[in-house]
């Protein structure tokens, strides 16, 4: 019997992990960034039942953040276990989880914080004669205690924010300005739902005077609190949506039985369909689930879908407060408790469709509106050397007409193999540049590899080249998946990819066919040339101004306010010009002096806060060389740079198509041009075809 051969592997003893390590591992996911630190202690402040909270960040927090509350404050037989991992006087055992009614209950928020930074906590209970300063070290203990005077209330510090994490640190001192953008949007919703609480936030940069972000004053109603945070502005418009039972077509839309109970009640305010009364970008929408501000990803999908087949050129305002059976609901799914799970998330989600739907239909008077397919977006349409693009699939049932070769005479061929479709949506396309009556209406036109070899064995140069060694497919995503096949063309193609690529010829008057080793690339050339022109005037072009006989308050919020300031340059760029009057109250120190002008182009604070959106959101900003502009001054740009590129129908020389693909290589994006057409497409791999 033949012995076992003994392994080589030396044998690991499993060890539990020490405390002190698994510690910093679970704090980095308690607390992510300074939103979910400020976060936190705000929702602190609220469950000790504060009527007055006073949050204060020194550098945009990266230097400190304080918290003061009139809340209780902490009894001195609970000091201990205030930085301690767990310890929570919401809790005694799991079941306690469907009673919850405040923010916090896992014991986590200041023991994580402990592990990242430099904490200390000054607080006076009711009960207490004097108050407490205490000092924590990164497990959580208490370091040190001593009296000190303070009214009944606590005041948290957090100095140092992410000092024992470097690469976090390193990733927060980085994106500093967009981390205290996004902590004061989540402060807003915290802002929002809490009624009888006045809730104020400062930062203060430097040796500067501290500058208010928001107050509120204690109001009674979340109406109160939207005028008190946005302006009385942004109440206008608004519309009180009551709860009805969705009908029977619409739960049928949903899976669901017309004796569904409904086991929940809302209080929701949305914007109304009519023009100008929703906003260019949608940050001013706050969802919450018994008063917990959270992420509701499929809700917001829902309401921003249905207003746009109202309203496609803005997104609403919403404060959707859901209030659900607590049996009903799981907040305990993720550390920052921003997730929710709820049993009847089908039915909220019919019942929402259907009133939002009945409320904006009646402001549409007779008018019926048609919904808009969510997932065609093919558009037929005349093209002329004056009219403007679309954003419609170009490449969409491919077809057959005219390819101009440098190596054959003008020729129907015919294409496309079996095994890979190539779809192209013909536009009513020019077939004819010199005839005005210049239109093809959709026809069917399939091309075969078959074809393609042979033409390619006319040319006998260009078969050898095709064959190779490896049978490897680099592109398999089919046209029309537009996200999959853009990032195939990302991974594999090169700016010098461009310069190396061959002209094949011209297809249809309107695409070119060009060749990179093994694989046929179809460029459209109208949009090619677009963006090219688009991206040159978005580079250089600099809008006039006019200026204001009367400069202008405008009427945003104050952090809104410090973004403009901050950011005045991007405006000057894009033709706003300000007076800026640092000695006002916060709020009130910016007057809008000038506005940009272009032909019948008029932009006004609607793009001002556009602007402002795109900056705070830093993500959302233009792929071409990280310039912010308003979307109605990219429209006008993109106009422009239509109007001028090569059009459909245009026959073009090879000097011509070779002009077009170089430009490519110099492009920040040349993958679609800014209507959302993609520019090139992988036709075939020549591998197919070289047996």
């Amino acid at each position: 019997m033949t012995e076992p051969i003994p392994s080589l592997e030396k044998s690991k003893k499993i060890n539990a992990i020490n405390k002190q390590t698994i510690h910093q591992i679970c704090s980095g996911q308690v607390i992510l960034d300074l939103a979910t630190a400020v976060k936190e202690l705000v929702e602190n402040s609220l469950d000790s039942g504060a009527t007055l909270i006073d949050i204060k960040l020194k550098d945009y927090g990266k230097t400190c953040i304080s918290v003061s509350d009139n809340g209780s404050g902490v009894l001195e037989e609970d000091f201990e276990g205030l930085g301690l991992k767990h310890y929570t006087s919401k809790l005694r055992e799991f079941s306690d989880l469907t009673e919850v009614n405040t923010f916090g209950f896992r014991g986590e928020a200041l023991s994580s914080l402990c592990s990242l930074a430099d904490l200390s906590i000054i607080t006076k209970h009711c009960t207490s004669k004097h108050g407490f300063k205490l000092q924590f070290d990164h497990n959580g203990m208490l370091q040190k205690k001593e009296p000190c005077a303070r009214e009944t209330g606590t005041t948290v510090h957090i100095k140092n924010i992410f000092k024992c994490f470097s690469v976090r640190a390193r990733e927060f001192q980085r994106n500093l300005k967009k981390e205290y953008v996004h902590a004061i949007q989540v402060l807003y919703s915290y802002c929002l739902i809490s009624t009888n609480t006045k809730i104020t936030c400062f930062n203060c940069v430097s040796n500067k005077s501290p500058n208010l972000v928001v107050s509120t004053t204690s109001p009674s109603n979340i109406l109160n609190n939207i005028n008190l945070i946005f302006g009385k502005k942004s109440s206008t418009g608004l519309i009180k949506v009551e709860l009805s039972p969705a009908d029977e077509t619409t739960l049928q839309e949903y899976n669901l039985s017309n004796n569904t109970i409904m086991d929940f009640e809302w209080d929701c305010y949305i914007s109304s369909c009519d023009h100008d009364m929703g906003r260019s970008a949608p940050d001013r929408q706050f969802f919450y689930v018994n008063d917990r501000p959270c992420d509701l990803t499929k809700v917001s999908k829902l309401i921003n879908q249905i207003y746009h087949r109202y309203n496609n050129k803005q997104y609403p305002f919403v404060f959707l407060n859901l209030k659900l059976n607590k049996h009903s609901t799981d907040i305990n799914v993720t550390p920052n408790k921003r997730t929710i799970f709820c049993t009847q998330e089908r039915l909220i989600l019919a019942t929402l469709k259907y009133n939002l739907t009945s409320e904006w239909e009646k402001l549409q008077g007779n008018l019926t509106v048609n919904p808009v397919p969510e997932l065609n977006f093919s558009v037929k349409r005349t093209i002329s050397p004056t009219n403007e693009c679309r954003p419609t699939k170009r490449f969409h049932n491919l077809n057959t007409s005219n390819i101009h070769s440098k190596y054959t005479e003008t020729q129907n061929i015919q294409c496309i193999n079996e095994n890979k479709t190539i779809q192209y949506d013909n536009d009513n396309v020019q077939n004819n540049i010199t005839n005005q009556a210049k239109i093809i209406d959709d026809i069917e036109m399939p091309i075969s590899i078959l074809t393609i070899k042979q033409q390619l064995q006319k040319k006998q140069k260009l078969l050898p080249k095709c064959i190779v060694s490896s049978t490897r497919i680099k592109f398999k995503a089919q046209m029309d998946q537009n996200s999959k096949a853009e990032n195939e063309l990302k991974r594999q193609l090169t700016k010098n990819s461009f310069l190396e690529m061959e002209i094949i010829g011209q297809f249809n008057l309107g695409f070119i066919i060009t060749r990179l080793k093994e694989d046929l690339f179809i460029i459209d050339q109208h949009a090619t040339d677009e963006k090219y022109r688009f991206e040159k005037l978005n580079n250089e072009t600099q809008l006039k101004t006019q200026k204001l006989i009367v400069p202008k308050f405008l009427n945003i919020s104050a952090l809104n306010e410090t973004i403009l300031i901050e950011h005045q340059k991007t405006f000057e760029d894009n033709g706003f010009f300000f007076k800026i009057n640092t000695e006002a109250e916060s709020g009130h120190r910016v007057q809008l002096t000038g506005i940009p002008v272009s032909g019948s182009w008029q932009f006004g604070q609607e793009d001002i806060e556009e602007l402002i959106f795109l900056i705070r959101e830093g993500g959302i900003e233009n792929k071409d060389k990280n310039i912010f502009r308003p979307s109605r001054v990219r429209q006008m740009l993109a106009s422009r740079a239509c109007r001028k590129a090569v059009m459909i129908g245009t026959a073009l020389n090879n000097n011509d198509m070779h002009k077009l693909v170089i430009q490519m290589a110099q492009m920040e994006n040349p993958w679609s041009c800014p209507h959302g057409r993609p520019t090139i497409r992988h036709l075939l791999s020549l591998d197919l075809i070289s047996k």
